[in-house]
């Protein structure tokens, strides 16, 4: 008993090292998202991004792990991400519902 109490705390604890609110920072708007890889001619691969957060609105916590991914590509220098895997869990413990975004930042070709 004393381990499954112990593991519920451990979980609810985790819920809040996910924000529900990520600030755009200027940089982050200006990449914008692409439904498809762009072509190598245009644009270079410059890392994978995932961005992450967690809401008690499913469309919060989409938005903000948006922008989470947005700032985290930004700091790589790229202009443009994909969304390679789109991940929604339920928190119920928390009433919450985390987003992981898992994607690729490009930049354009010099």
């Amino acid at each position: 008993m004393r381990r499954f109490l112990a593991a519920l705390a451990l979980l609810a604890g985790c819920a809040d090292e996910f924000p529900d609110h990520v600030d755009l920072v200027p940089a982050g708007a200006d990449v914008e998202f692409a439904a498809e890889p762009p072509g190598p001619a245009a644009y270079t691969l410059v890392g994978q991004v995932t961005g992450v957060a967690a809401a008690h609105d499913a469309e919060v916590a989409q938005q903000a792990a948006r922008n989470d991914m947005r700032n985290k590509a930004a700091a790589l220098g790229a202009t443009l991400v994909t969304i390679d895997e789109d991940i929604g869990e339920a928190l119920p413990l928390r009433d919450k519902t985390k987003v992981k975004l898992v994607g690729r930042a490009y930049r354009p070709v010099d």
